[in-house]
């Protein structure tokens, strides 16, 4: 920018026009001319600082005041008052300093005024200046060829504000973060976090050459990934501490253009726990927890890439190993007990496991053995080990504890090379041998799959039946076997196959009990008897057998309840029909459920009595009101000896009791009438009928003994 600035005209110059002849005249209009141009000039000159948003000033060879825009007069505006042409900026200064407007002269207002005339006289550097108003004001002034200054005025507060917002995030950050000086290859600072991450001091850290920081085959990358802008990156980079020990590392950088120098802000996030975490997560993932082993997940995905990757004859053998007895433990010890069983179980068996063989946890005690590349006879040694090391006795906090296994194998590809198929023939295998003998091995046979697709079928069928009501309750009368007439009906569960024909009994009942529709199916029952009930005769009873799992399940209470409320039977008509196996479990339910029942007065009858426990204490503790002797005793009345005195027995303990005692499987007269002279009470068997629909009241006086 051109600054031309008028000053006047000397006496010497004006005085050698005479102010008589032309040449005077002349001479005026030369002087008025110039005049107007100069007072043109300098208006251009004002308006053109004017329209600049920074502060400008114009100072004379002497620092005085000359010219300045409203923007400076408004940056000092503590000070306005003193700008006067003519006026030395010393001057101003000294004022100002007086008044307080330079909070940096405070009690060092001499030196701070010497500092700034020097900075006048020798421009040419930048420097800032804060005032009182709190604003920061950024000076820079140039000497002009007449010796006069022209200086500049930028408000800089906000950056600065900014920069310190950003020193004070960068220097308190959690995060470590350092500068990197492009030029140098060298940490131009770092804050505390930095620091400690990477073990040095602070004076350690500025001038550190940040190759130090990376091992020595990565600095290349690591040197490209510094001087760019990557604020996205997933990768882990691996960085050294001060003590030779590595750290991972996300690493995210700003490349930042300085006047002064051209670097890079790095962030660095330490990632060593979360890889730490990551890997443990992962391996969790993929390992049961309890015994460190392979767990189900990892169980599959192994075999699946075993059999993905075998050749077209290389076997690959799955045994699924059951530990036996080991719910019973856990119940009585507590679950804690039953870990360190399940842990020292998995020892042993993992000391018997050949090289390239995998041993996996599956579920609660349940393992699976995966042999690579064995022979059948040598998967079927290392499970008769298995069973014979889970035989022998375990000492737990002191207790000796004896339990078992019981193992089945499937095999590729013999039996299937589908990983899935696999597995299930494994557990077909396993079922098999529970249900023949505990603690034996058995491999899988295609009979076995047949017969789980033929229960499938079953269970799609029973459940289609017990949604359309397709089961039918049949009743068979129960007498008196003094006089012949019927006492009682038991409610007999029907169902008519459309293909099958009739299915019995004891095939569909304990598929509902497996499949969780019992409690269904026991609602359906003893409504369908107590609405049958209410067309007999008041003093005839009917009886419903009750499933073990109904007392389990805690609702047999409510049902039974509900539905004499919703039939209106009275509930001394009812009977039900409970076995041993209900008294065999363990807790206060059973009893208190039993006891509720009778207080309600529904009697209750121990069904099948003498052919499990037999417990006598059972009909101490218990309220029954009747016994069952089941029906094997009867047919082996006139064969066996025993037979005979274990009725004589029950009958007479039925009658110190004060208990009804009901015979069943009656078929033949000779029977009936030996029971009838020992003293039975009751009878019941196709001698009196089978069961059949449910009887109306018209019928009833036709039923008796013959």
């Amino acid at each position: 920018m051109g600054i031309c600035v008028y000053l006047g005209l000397s006496d010497e110059t004006a005085g050698n026009q005479h102010p008589d002849g032309p040449a005077h005249g002349d001479g005026l209009l030369a002087l008025d001319t110039a005049l107007e141009a100069a007072s043109l000039a300098e208006t251009r000159l004002r308006e053109a600082i004017e329209a600049i948003p920074q502060g400008i000033v114009f100072l004379d060879e002497h620092d005085r005041y000359i010219l300045w825009n409203e923007k400076y007069a408004q940056i000092y505006e503590r000070s306005a008052d003193l700008l006067q042409r003519g006026a030395k900026l010393s001057d101003t200064l000294r004022i100002g300093i007086a008044r307080g407007d330079y909070p940096e002269a405070i009690g060092r207002e001499e030196e701070w005024l010497e500092d700034r005339i020097a900075r006048l006289r020798d421009p040419g550097r930048r420097h800032e200046q804060w005032l009182s108003s709190g604003r920061c004001i950024m000076i820079e002034e140039r000497r002009l060829a007449s010796g006069g200054t022209i200086g500049v005025r930028v408000d800089i507060t906000d950056l600065k504000q900014k920069e310190a917002a950003f020193r004070l995030l960068f220097e308190r950050n959690p995060l470590a973060m350092f500068v990197y000086d492009h030029e140098t290859g060298c940490i131009r600072s770092a804050n505390d976090s930095a620091c400690t991450l990477f073990g040095y001091d602070s004076t350690e850290m500025t001038g550190l050459p940040a190759q130090r920081l990376f091992p020595e085959d990565l600095w290349h990358a690591a040197d490209d990934l510094l001087s760019s802008d990557r604020s996205d990156t997933a990768d882990c980079w691996s960085m050294l501490r001060r003590d030779g020990s590595s750290i991972d590392a996300v690493i995210s950088t700003r490349t930042s253009d300085q006047p002064d120098f051209s670097g890079t802000i790095v962030s660095i996030f330490d990632a060593t726990e979360r890889r730490r975490i990551e890997q443990r997560m992962a391996h969790m993932a993929r390992h049961d927890e309890l015994t460190g082993l392979a767990n189900r997940s990892y169980c599959r995905q192994y075999l699946s890439e075993l059999l993905e990757n075998a050749g077209p004859m290389e076997r690959v053998t799955v045994a699924f190993v059951d530990l036996d007895h080991f719910k019973p433990v856990n119940d009585t010890y507590g679950h804690h007990f039953g870990d360190i069983l399940l842990t020292e179980a998995a020892r042993r068996m993992g000391d018997l496991i050949p090289p390239g063989s995998l041993l996996c946890r599956i579920g609660g005690d349940e393992f699976a053995v995966i042999f690579h590349r064995c022979s059948q006879t040598q998967a079927e040694l290392v499970a008769k080990s298995i069973v014979t090391t889970l035989s022998e006795p375990f000492f737990v906090q002191g207790h000796i504890i004896h339990i078992g296994a019981t193992i089945g194998f499937a095999a590729a590809p013999q039996d299937s090379r589908d990983t899935e198929t696999l597995l299930r023939y494994a557990d077909l295998a396993l079922y098999a041998a529970k249900g023949e003998r505990r603690g034996t091995c058995r491999s899988f046979e295609a009979a076995m799959d047949a017969a789980a697709q033929e229960k499938n079928r079953l269970e799609k069928d029973l459940r289609r039946a017990v949604s359309e009501n397709l089961l039918e309750v049949h009743y068979q009368p129960i007498v008196d076997l003094e006089s012949g007439a019927v006492e009682c009906y038991e409610a007999l569960l029907r169902w008519h196959h459309p293909e099958r024909g009739a299915v019995a009994p004891d095939i569909f009942v304990p598929l509902a009990e497996e499949i969780g529709l019992i409690d269904q199916i026991g609602r359906f029952v003893l409504t369908s008897a107590c609405s049958a009930a209410m067309a007999w005769p008041s003093h005839i009873k009917v009886s419903v057998n009750v499933s073990p799992l109904q007392f389990r399940n805690g609702n047999l209470l409510s049902t039974v309840i509900s539905a004499l409320s919703t039939t209106g039977l009275a509930a001394e008509r009812l009977e039900l029909e409970i076995t041993e196996a209900v008294l065999m479990e363990k807790g206060p339910r059973p009893a208190a459920i039993i006891r509720n029942l009778r207080a309600f007065g529904i009697g209750i009858s121990l069904d099948d009595f003498g052919t499990g426990y037999s417990s006598l204490s059972y009909l101490l503790n218990y309220p029954f009101t009747k016994i069952k002797i089941d029906k094997s005793f009867i047919l082996n009345l006139n064969h066996e000896a025993s037979s005979r005195a274990v009725i004589r027995a029950v009958i007479g303990l039925g009658r110190s009791l004060g208990l009804t005692v009901t015979a069943e499987g009656i078929e033949r007269e000779i029977e009936r009438d030996y029971l009838r002279e020992e003293g039975c009470t009751q009878g019941q068997g196709y001698l009196f009928g089978k069961a059949a629909p449910p009887p109306v009241s018209s019928s009833m006086a036709s039923r008796s003994a013959a």
